[in-house]
């Protein structure tokens, strides 16, 4: 593997790192401005996959985001989700592994997954092909 891809993948982790402790800092924080956790979570949810678009763009792929990028990169959590689900019930249901461990498999299972997907994504909806950069 070229040493570019690495360096990327490694990008990629770091900002699937920051997007965790920014999702849940604003969970937290929700919670104790005293917002309940039904309506704190979805919040928290959204706030990431929008910062997880920029620090992919940016930081990890090297592209301006996009508008159309921006509106379509909630497609790759949805895939990530459907995936996630079904293989933690694969895992706990077929295969016997405990409920705890579930997530974790589902979290591993996932991020090549969704490494390819964000890649595809940003690259196919980049200002560097489309000229519809989000600052101008």
């Amino acid at each position: 593997m070229r040493r570019s891809r690495i360096l990327e993948i490694a990008r990629f982790v770091v900002a699937g790192g920051s997007t965790t402790i920014f999702s849940y800092a604003i969970y937290l924080g929700l919670l104790y401005l005293g917002v309940r956790y039904v309506v704190a979570y979805p919040v928290s949810f959204v706030a990431g996959v929008f910062w997880s678009y920029f620090v992919n763009s940016w930081f990890v792929f090297k592209r301006p985001p996009t508008w159309r990028g921006l509106a379509a990169f909630p497609l790759v959590y949805i895939v990530q989700l459907l995936f996630g689900t079904a293989t933690v019930y694969v895992a706990v249901s077929w295969l016997g592994v405990r409920p705890w461990a579930g997530p974790l498999l589902a979290i591993a299972a996932t991020l090549p997954l969704t490494y390819v997907l964000s890649r595809w994504l940003i690259r196919k909806t980049s200002a560097v092909e489309t000229g519809a950069r989000l600052d101008g």
